[in-house]
């Protein structure tokens, strides 16, 4: 027995595609009138694009395009600051002694050099200044006043049970890097101190300093970690804040115990501030340093050139007291004589 293929339901729905002739031949006469050849196979006729001999390939409104292939777009240019380019070769960052070194470009954020960037470190006091961060989050009145904590913190500035403003212990934590008062103005603000941590901790990823964790105020304690680049973006922060630069570029303060009737003054941490580290930056935004056995001799700082280039540093490890500001200032200065910035650089805080 033989099978008919071409059962009634094929036939009746070729029956319905009588049409199909016609509409070949209507697209086949507007491709003839655009210039368009055609190849005959059989019965069948299909287009074929002619190029001029001129063009190879050919271009599409501006586009080109190569033969069989996908249409070529030039990547879009990204918009915004041109990068600064180097003149010459990278820096050698095996010279510097600190175990880890950042310096970034505070508009675009361009790292110009880099060593060990990502490796865990002790804080040591650098931490204050997500302590500073947290306090002025909380809110601190300027003319009130409390009394110095008890507990066992390092400190040569001041005494349990002394008085003094808000604005007194402000600024001999952060000028004097004073451990007391960072812990008495964390007190004053009515948080318990796991309370006011776990702040520090959430701002910590708030900013994305994804490798941080703080353990308590001050940085006295080994647990307070973080990366040079975790750092840098505290650093970046804190320097947003009037309160937190005001007291960094302040050289020296004198406090007035009044339970004891003395004055006892006080030189900021920082060296290149002071002026004891000799360097050429017509700017400088602010720095705090940071030491304990565990992290070294740690420095963060913003500096300028006088024309629109700020960059941060951050140096962590360091061998010596001396060599974290002058290891900071070599590799600062080097990027501003090294590093050639296009005319259309635009800086945009």
């Amino acid at each position: 027995m033989s099978t008919n293929f071409l059962d009634s339901n094929v036939t009746k729905h070729r029956s319905k595609m009588h049409w199909l002739p016609y509409f070949n031949g209507v697209v086949i006469l507007i491709l003839g009138l655009a210039g368009v050849g055609f190849l005959r196979m059989g019965n069948i006729s299909a287009p074929v694009l002619s190029f001029p001999n001129t063009i190879s390939p050919f271009s599409l409104d501006g586009v080109s395009t190569a033969y069989g292939g996908d249409i070529l777009i030039e990547p879009p240019q990204p918009e915004g600051p041109q990068l600064p380019v180097l003149l010459g070769e990278p820096l050698d960052m095996t010279q510097f002694s600190a175990a880890s070194i950042i310096v970034k470009d505070a508009h675009t954020g361009f790292v110009y050099a880099k060593k060990n960037e990502y490796d865990r470190r002790s804080t040591a006091s650098v931490a204050k200044l997500m302590s500073a961060l947290v306090l002025l989050e909380k809110g601190l009145v300027w003319d009130d006043t409390h009394q110095v904590v008890t507990g066992d913190y390092v400190d040569t500035h001041m005494y349990a049970g002394d008085t003094y403003t808000i604005e007194e212990l402000w600024y001999t934590a952060l000028v004097a890097s004073s451990n007391k008062a960072v812990m008495t103005l964390a007190d004053s603000v009515g948080w318990n101190l796991e309370t006011f941590v776990a702040r520090m901790n959430e701002k910590a990823q708030e900013l994305g300093m994804g490798d941080t964790v703080f353990v308590e105020p001050t940085g006295l304690d080994a647990g307070d970690i973080s990366t040079a680049s975790d750092l840098v973006l505290l650093l970046e922060e804190a320097l947003q804040y009037k309160e937190i630069t005001d007291a960094l570029r302040t050289d020296e303060f004198t406090l007035y115990s009044e339970e004891r009737n003395k004055t006892h003054h006080m030189w900021s941490t920082n060296w290149m501030l002071l002026g004891w580290i000799p360097h050429t930056f017509e700017e400088f935004s602010g720095g705090k340093t940071g030491y304990i056995t565990a992290s070294g001799y740690n420095f963060v700082m913003q500096v300028g050139d006088g024309k629109g280039h700020l960059v941060d540093v951050v140096v962590l490890g360091a061998d010596t007291h001396e060599s974290r500001f002058t290891e900071a200032r070599d590799v600062a200065e080097w990027v501003f004589t090294h590093y050639e910035w296009p005319e259309v650089y635009e800086a945009t805080p």
